[in-house]
């Protein structure tokens, strides 16, 4: 089995399980929000297998699709008055954030370090210009989507889990 087969496999599983669980409605997300989880899960398992091993690609495009997946997520469970203020936020958040995960990775690379305070600060300032988003706002749909959407994270984590003791075993 290639280093990427199991990840697909799971990532298949994924989306076949959450595809039955909104046919058969326990779950009620739109088709743009199931390929934001798929996302989601690929970039957690992209980051998982390359972190820690000096793959800086696959870390910053694993760190990309996982975030970009959140972004698809967040715009379909938040009202936005103009979901095209925040493109310009997330884009800079995501080059931020993919970074600090470089960083985290090689602690020695501190150009990493201060490119993604630089890119991460943008982002929050720009967003508190636009004043798009308040932090109660923030919570309680955090609390609303964890309510909702709790199957998915139960199917996201025992994926996880099974790919962490495919990769254990190796």
């Amino acid at each position: 089995m290639s280093n990427n087969q199991p990840v697909f496999i799971y990532l298949l599983i994924f989306l076949a399980l959450s595809i039955v669980l909104k046919l058969l409605g326990v779950i009620d997300v739109a088709n743009i929000e199931l390929i934001g989880y798929a996302f989601i899960f690929y970039g957690i398992t992209l980051v998982y297998t390359s972190f820690g091993k000096k793959q800086t690609v696959v870390l910053f495009i694993g760190s990309s699709v996982f975030l970009v997946g959140l972004v698809l997520f967040l715009i379909n469970n938040f009202e936005f008055t103009n979901s095209k203020e925040i493109i310009f936020p997330a884009i800079l958040l995501i080059i931020g954030i993919n970074f600090l995960m470089l960083f985290f990775d090689d602690t020695a690379r501190k150009s990493f370090l201060a490119i993604a305070l630089t890119l991460i600060l943008s982002a929050i300032i720009v967003t508190v210009l636009l004043g798009s988003i308040t932090v109660k706002t923030f919570f309680t749909s955090i609390i609303n989507i964890g309510e909702k959407y709790w199957p998915i994270v139960l199917i996201a984590v025992g994926l996880l889990a099974l790919l962490h003791k495919e990769y254990k075993r190796k």
